[in-house]
């Protein structure tokens, strides 16, 4: 065989079906590997471009295979072949196990929610909508920007920092708690929350701690029954509402927390979502739509 301009014997080298039947990896993953560098046969005819691999390579390509089929990523299985430090090889692979722990748990957790949404019966109809005038209101509030994974224990956080500040400062609770949903969309990684207190009386400004007045606002309203994990079920009603009359949705939306966890179980919680009403000139003409003849 000719490789390089040279002759080479081919005696007890292994064609790529062979190996292939060898290792337990396809010929068209042999390929793709030899193109990626991460596998190269031992010799290639330079005449017809057929690849012959070293029997010592099956045990290669087994390991290859077996940290593929861990989903091990690309570059980290390419550390692990060129990495002769046994330590080093141990923390890649465990660091490669804590991210499957992790996603593995981010799994059951979605399956849990997913469970619980075949377990309960979608509602006959959804909540009635209605447009409000909410008017001013003190509260004193905690403005935090935390990721969606992150929002109970925010929430309880910064809930726990306005309640102390209550009882030390002044003030008396006018009001169920809420929490005013800040920006112009939806970030899961960084959610701008201010959670808030109605109160009345004189209350003391603190660190971290805002005592201010909402602003009076129209908005567009509903009550969600239930768990929170279906105010989706909320949200989805007022867009729809708001599309069929034509109005613009702002910013700003106010979740109160009527009946909260403290008084019941998830069936028995109750959301008011008030979404803020755009001003109808503020963006200017409602855009007209057309439709291809």
């Amino acid at each position: 065989m000719a490789v390089g301009g040279r002759f080479v014997r081919v005696e007890g080298m292994l064609s790529i079906g062979r190996f292939s039947q060898a290792s337990r990896l396809s010929v068209r993953t042999l390929r793709r590997y030899d193109c990626d560098a991460l596998l190269v046969p031992a010799l290639v005819d330079a005449a017809n471009g057929r690849r012959y691999y070293s029997p010592a390579q099956v045990a290669e390509a087994r390991l290859i295979r077996l940290l593929r089929d861990l989903d091990l990523p690309l570059e980290e299985v390419r550390a692990v072949l060129g990495d002769r430090d046994p330590q080093s090889t141990h923390d890649r692979l465990a660091a490669h196990r804590d991210r499957l722990a992790a996603e593995l748990d981010r799994q059951r957790a979605v399956l849990g929610e997913l469970d619980d949404l075949l377990a309960q019966p979608r509602p006959l109809a959804p909540a009635p909508v209605e447009p409000r005038s909410l008017p001013e209101q003190l509260v004193v509030s905690c403005r935090v920007v935390t990721a969606l994974a992150e929002l109970p224990s925010a929430f309880g956080a910064a809930w726990g920092r306005v309640e102390w500040h209550l009882h030390e400062h002044g003030g008396r609770r006018a009001g169920p708690s809420l929490a005013i949903y800040h920006g112009p969309d939806f970030d899961p990684d960084a959610l701008d929350v201010e959670v808030a207190v109605p109160v009345t009386g004189w209350v003391r400004v603190g660190a971290g701690i805002a005592v201010r007045t909402l602003p009076a606002v129209e908005v567009i309203a509903t009550v969600h029954a239930g768990a929170y994990d279906r105010l989706g079920d909320a949200y989805q009603a007022l867009a729809g509402w708001a599309g069929e009359h034509g109005r613009v949705l702002g910013e700003g939306i106010r979740e109160t927390y009527l009946v909260g966890p403290d008084r019941g179980g998830p069936e028995g919680l109750r959301t008011e979502v008030a979404w803020p009403l755009a001003e109808r000139d503020a963006d200017g003409p409602a855009p007209t739509m057309t439709t291809a003849g």
